[in-house]
């Protein structure tokens, strides 16, 4: 049984590592300057501690019908990052205007969501071990901090180098978060009650599979190369961007 809850422990924090790096990406992508990024790290970190006292605070009733309003929550988030992330395209690519130090809040600000989660990571992790609540509160905000930091700065040198560091990718990833915020609450409950589902055997041609998703890696860097070719011709518009602003 200590094994299993192990297992689900680790499942717990890599869950909130991949929290992380949704932070990561909108800090990274828009155009901060570095203690802005420290600064909601620190927010993220802040925020975990109060969540791992409430978790031994909040009756169980109402955690329950907090967590019932998930779905609601993640349609709004989702609404969101779609709008603002066609936004944010649209006004930059047809403007040359710069929207990401606001919009770029609908990915980088603990919403909903995040918070919810960041609950849930601490009740779990307070049911499945030992350590005391604000413990472990310190602890997700620690793995928040250092996870936001990282990828904020790691997708901010990798946009650099590939000189796609404009709010036009911003956008491209707020409509992909939105569009998961949107399709996850269909998909995984399908996906659950499939697992009830009787399935006949059937062969697997790993050959074909290997060749199928050879050729789709390939379209698809074909078609970053040619985007990225047509626009280094375009005259470029608006202000340019830094690496990291010190």
């Amino acid at each position: 049984m200590t094994g299993i809850s192990n297992i689900i422990t680790l499942g717990v924090l890599i869950g909130v590592v991949i929290l992380a790096l949704k932070t990561g990406l909108g800090c990274g992508l828009a155009n901060l300057k570095r203690r802005e990024i420290v600064y909601t790290a620190f927010i993220y970190f802040i925020v975990s501690v109060i969540l791992g006292y409430l978790v031994g605070v909040i009756a169980l009733d109402i955690t329950q019908n907090i967590l019932a309003t998930g779905v609601t929550m993640h349609l709004i988030i989702a609404t969101g990052l779609v709008y603002f992330g066609i936004k944010t395209k649209r006004e930059w690519l047809s403007r040359g205007t710069d929207l990401s130090r606001k919009t770029s809040l609908w990915l980088s600000i603990p919403c909903p969501v995040c918070l919810t989660a960041t609950f849930l990571a601490c009740l779990m992790l307070s049911q499945l071990t030992e350590i005391n609540n604000l413990w472990i509160g310190a602890i997700v905000g620690v793995i928040f901090f250092i996870g936001v930091c990282f990828f904020s700065f790691s997708v901010s040198s990798i946009a650099g180098v590939f000189k796609i560091k404009t709010p036009s990718t911003l956008g491209t990833a707020m409509l992909l978060f939105g569009l998961f915020y949107l399709l996850s609450p269909l998909i995984i409950p399908a996906y659950i009650q499939a697992q009830n589902i009787p399935v006949p055997g059937f062969s697997v041609d790993y050959r074909e599979i290997f060749i199928s998703f050879l050729m789709m890696t390939l379209l698809i860097g074909l078609g970053f190369l040619m985007d990225k070719h047509k626009r280094l011709k375009k005259k470029k518009r608006g202000k340019e961007w830094t690496h990291l602003q010190e």
